[in-house]
């Protein structure tokens, strides 16, 4: 099956320029395959709930890509209920780049957008956005609709996306300041975006729109139960789980089919069996694409990566009657939000309530946001008592990974932990 991706990637990558439409065909034709797939071979190591969410990702990629124009490029901290309450899919910008990645077809999309101009260090999932956009085969959505946080990039790629596209860019300045001054003044951003969208598709259902911030308020309760519910329980996964979730947490945040999904994971959990192996949180995004990491990894009793800190950053729950103040306070309160040091705390916080034995920080090529704070972040969190591993990698960019160093390093990292961890089991039986 590996090779046969790789012969399909190769094949859509060497016709991008010249066949952009066939391109993308070809991209949905194999994305509606692979759901196909999905939904009637639903993998055997996965829970029923994991397995829900892997087709609710799919097709949140399908949809936008399928319907353009009912679709707006988006960010992934962009509050989307506002979106929703329209029906308007949410075009986003990291999947759209992971999923190319999925399908093996990164590299053209790469090469195409550091031929167009794109610095060879720019975030690797946002240069395979704009290659798929500058290429005509990301089709042209409605509009952009994108926040700050919490990634300068996003203040470049949004922007060229619109420029080149020339359609309307709605952009959300959430201040660095973690206050309820800060909250109203985001709020009043998003209802000048409520304006835009009454304008352009028509009167605003507020009673829709507060239903979706009340199943937002319930879905984040259930992550949050699920968190505390994994302590000291094995739930088969792979590298892919954590990154579906991160749709739930925050773009198709307030869809019923993701409330559902939350409270089906929250079962799953209860009803698991108890861990023994090692286990690890792991801090931004994930290179699932590595073979070595999968074979680490996936469905493995010996070692799991139990949480992502993209999937715990905005546990708030705020008033529906005040949809504005809500999706607002969920930016601004966000722990990628302000300093590096709130994002820290909340990674020991879930640490903690995990039992994680150990954490992988990840500095994803490109990304200032996790590089500038890597040391401060070992530091903090070995003094508290977590060992630390700064891995270096490529969140997205298959051809610019060190698979062999990232295994070696990796492979340590778990043996360590495995022997610290007999070692404290010993000492207290000892005791």
């Amino acid at each position: 099956m590996a090779d046969l991706i790789a012969k399909f990637g190769n094949f859509v990558g060497n016709r991008i320029e010249n066949h952009p439409t066939a391109v993308k065909n070809m991209l949905l034709a194999a994305y509606h395959g692979k759901r196909i797939q999905l939904a009637k071979f639903p993998l055997k190591g996965l829970s029923p709930a994991r397995n829900e969410m892997a087709l609710i990702s799919m097709d949140a990629v399908i949809d936008p890509m399928a319907h353009p124009e009912n679709a707006a490029l988006v960010s992934i901290f962009t509050p989307c209920e506002l979106l929703q309450t329209y029906g308007i899919h949410p075009m986003l910008a990291e999947a759209m780049a992971c999923y190319i990645t999925g399908a093996a077809a990164d590299r053209g999309f790469v090469e195409y957008a550091e031929e167009a101009g794109i610095p060879q260090t720019f975030c690797s999932y946002h240069k395979i956005l704009l290659g798929s956009i500058l290429s005509g085969v990301l089709p042209k959505p409605q509009f952009v609709f994108n926040t700050s946080l919490a990634c300068d990039a996003n203040n470049l790629t949004f922007r060229k996306a619109a420029e080149y596209w020339q359609i309307p860019h709605y952009y959300v300045d959430v201040p660095m300041e973690v206050s309820e001054d800060s909250v109203a003044y985001v709020a009043d951003q998003l209802r000048d975006f409520a304006d835009f969208l009454e304008e352009t598709r028509g009167p605003l259902n507020m009673e829709d729109l507060k239903a979706r911030i009340a199943s937002g308020n319930r879905t984040m309760a259930n992550f949050a139960a699920c968190q505390k519910a994994k302590r000291g329980r094995y739930l088969s996964n792979d590298l892919t789980d954590e990154l579906y979730e991160v749709f739930g947490n925050h773009v198709l945040l307030g869809q019923p089919d993701v409330e559902a999904f939350s409270g089906h994971l929250l079962r799953d959990l209860k009803n698991c069996e108890k861990s023994s192996g090692v286990r690890l949180l792991w801090m931004h995004t994930i290179p699932y694409y590595q073979k070595n990491l999968r074979d680490t990894f996936n469905f493995s009793r010996r070692c799991q990566v139990v949480a992502c800190d993209m999937n715990y950053d905005a546990y708030i729950e705020r008033d529906p009657e005040k949809p504005f103040e809500a999706m607002a306070a969920r930016l601004v309160y966000d722990a990628f939000n302000g300093t590096a040091d709130r994002r820290i705390a909340r990674s020991l916080e879930i640490a903690r309530e995990v039992e994680a034995d150990g954490i992988v920080y990840f500095c994803h090529w490109g990304c200032k946001h996790t590089l500038g704070a890597a040391q401060n972040a070992r530091i903090t969190l070995e003094n508290a008592g977590y060992p630390t591993l700064i891995l270096d990698g490529d969140g997205c960019d298959s051809g610019n990974a060190s698979n062999g160093q990232v295994a070696t390093r990796m492979q340590a990292f778990i043996e360590m932990l495995e022997n610290r961890k007999a070692a404290q089991n010993a000492a207290g039986e000892n005791k």
